[in-house]
Order: structure tokens, then sequence, then C-alpha cells
């Protein structure tokens, strides 16, 4: 007998890049805001602690997106849970672009992020190509 989908939405390559993305977000909106809680960051008068806070929220959601996907009944659900989770990308790369523009000087974070997030897009293309086979 098979695990269950569930078990194995934690070994998919795309589920452990969406971790990495969150974590990687959430170590730059550390160092960008002087260690301030995501609240914080929220309710900061400075653009830059905004942004940070957008960032690790929409970095968030990608892990569990990419769980509700895997363990979608049907495919018009998948497909549906995939725009979800391109939509908060497109997202973490206006957030990039949008701390570039407040001041941020720590260019090669924002370099490594909007790496990790195109590949994480590759990875998403190449998924939804095998479930539309499926």
């Amino acid at each position: 007998m098979s695990k269950p989908l569930i078990n194995n939405t934690y070994l998919m390559p795309v589920y452990c890049k969406a971790l990495e993305i969150f974590k990687i977000s959430r170590a730059m909106a550390v160092h960008f805001t002087q260690d301030k809680h995501v609240v914080e960051m929220g309710f900061s008068a400075s653009t830059k602690d905004r942004y940070a806070g957008d960032l690790v929220t929409e970095s968030l959601q990608l892990a569990p997106g990419v769980a509700s996907v895997a363990t979608a009944k049907n495919q018009e659900s998948r497909l549906e849970r995939i725009r979800n989770i391109r939509k908060a990308s497109r997202s973490l790369k206006l957030l990039c672009k949008n701390l570039e523009f407040s001041g941020v000087r720590e260019s090669e974070f924002l370099a490594l992020l909007k790496k990790e997030i195109q590949i994480f897009d590759k990875m998403i293309a190449d998924w939804i190509q095998q479930i539309r086979k499926a």
C-alpha cells in the first residue's frame, strides 16, 4: 500500500524550494529591518520595513500552496491553486524591486532571492506540465 500523498509532498523539490524561499525572505527581512517582528514591519513608517514584512508574508504562502496543489482532488482545483502560487511569486518579484528602489543596499541578497524565485517558477511550470499530462 502506498503512503498518502501528503507525506510525499514534503519530499518534493518544489516544496523544498518554497521553504528555502521563505527562509531567505525571513532572513532578509530580519536583516533589513534590524530584527523587527513581522507585525512591527507592517506598521512601520518605513516603506522598506513594510516591503520586507510583505516579502515574508507572501513567501509564507508558497509551501502551503504547493501542499494544497499536491493534495487537491481534481485537476481544475490544482490549476486554480497553482494560479495562486504564481500570483504570490509575481508579488515576491515586485517586492524585490520595491525593496531595491526603497534604498536597500544589500543587493546581493535581493539577487539571490530573485534567482531562487526564478528557479521556483521554472519548477512550477514543469509541475504544471506533469499535472496536465496526468
